[in-house]
């Protein structure tokens, strides 16, 4: 028993590991030499259609940011659903720096494809009873083979792309692109995308690690 109960462990891990929503950087850039200061205050502004996907992105990504002790704060909190429409270019970098931010993180969705897969039927053996034999004393058993029609599963695919640039200079700091695998609602690939790119950001140390 104690040479199964570590493979049994780990199959335990193995499965919490798979469970959820995942995103999975593709590609990134930043820049050599970022301004010092570009990190200090962010805002998050989600370039969606669907305004429910922009605020479940913008929120999670700001939530994320703050933790790891950078002040940031979603565009749909400051500036309603309407976002920037209606604004000029000076007007917003105006209302930005007055709120001491110090560079915009743009959230767009790149691609979203669905996919069809078709999942084939099978036989399988059934052991069935026909009845009872007095001579033999035994049952008579048969297999009838059975059938399982098969059916489609249809899988979604996001792209989500996050870009950050400087309010002073618009200087583009850093460019990513994840792709998250059949996510189970908004709130899903929000939080998984924000995770994936903060650990990103981390790693080419843009950001402190927590």
């Amino acid at each position: 028993m104690k040479t199964l109960k570590p493979f049994f462990y780990g199959l335990l891990l193995f499965a919490a590991a798979g469970c959820g929503t995942t995103a999975r950087v593709t590609s990134s850039w930043s820049l050599p030499e970022p301004p010092a200061n570009a990190m200090n205050k962010v805002l998050v502004l989600g370039v969606f259609q669907n305004m429910e996907q922009k605020q479940q992105i913008e929120e999670a990504m700001a939530s994320t940011l703050n933790q790891t002790g950078i002040r940031a704060q979603s565009a749909f909190s400051l500036f309603g659903p309407a976002g920037f429409r209606g604004l000029g270019e000076e007007e917003i970098i105006t209302r930005l720096k007055g709120s001491d931010f110090t560079s915009v993180m743009i959230v767009s969705l790149i691609d979203r494809e669905q996919t069809q897969n078709y999942i084939p039927g099978n036989y399988y053996a059934s052991p069935h009873v026909l009845g009872y034999n007095r001579f033999y004393r035994r049952y008579v058993m048969v297999n009838d083979w059975m059938y399982t029609p098969g059916y489609y599963t249809t899988n979604t695919t996001y792209v989500l792309q996050a870009e950050i640039y400087t309010i002073e200079g618009d200087e583009l700091v850093y460019s990513a692109q994840t792709q998250s695998y059949d996510p189970a609602n908004y709130r899903d690939l929000a939080v998984a995308f924000s995770r994936s790119i903060i650990a990103e950001l981390q790693a080419k140390r843009l950001i402190p690690a927590t």
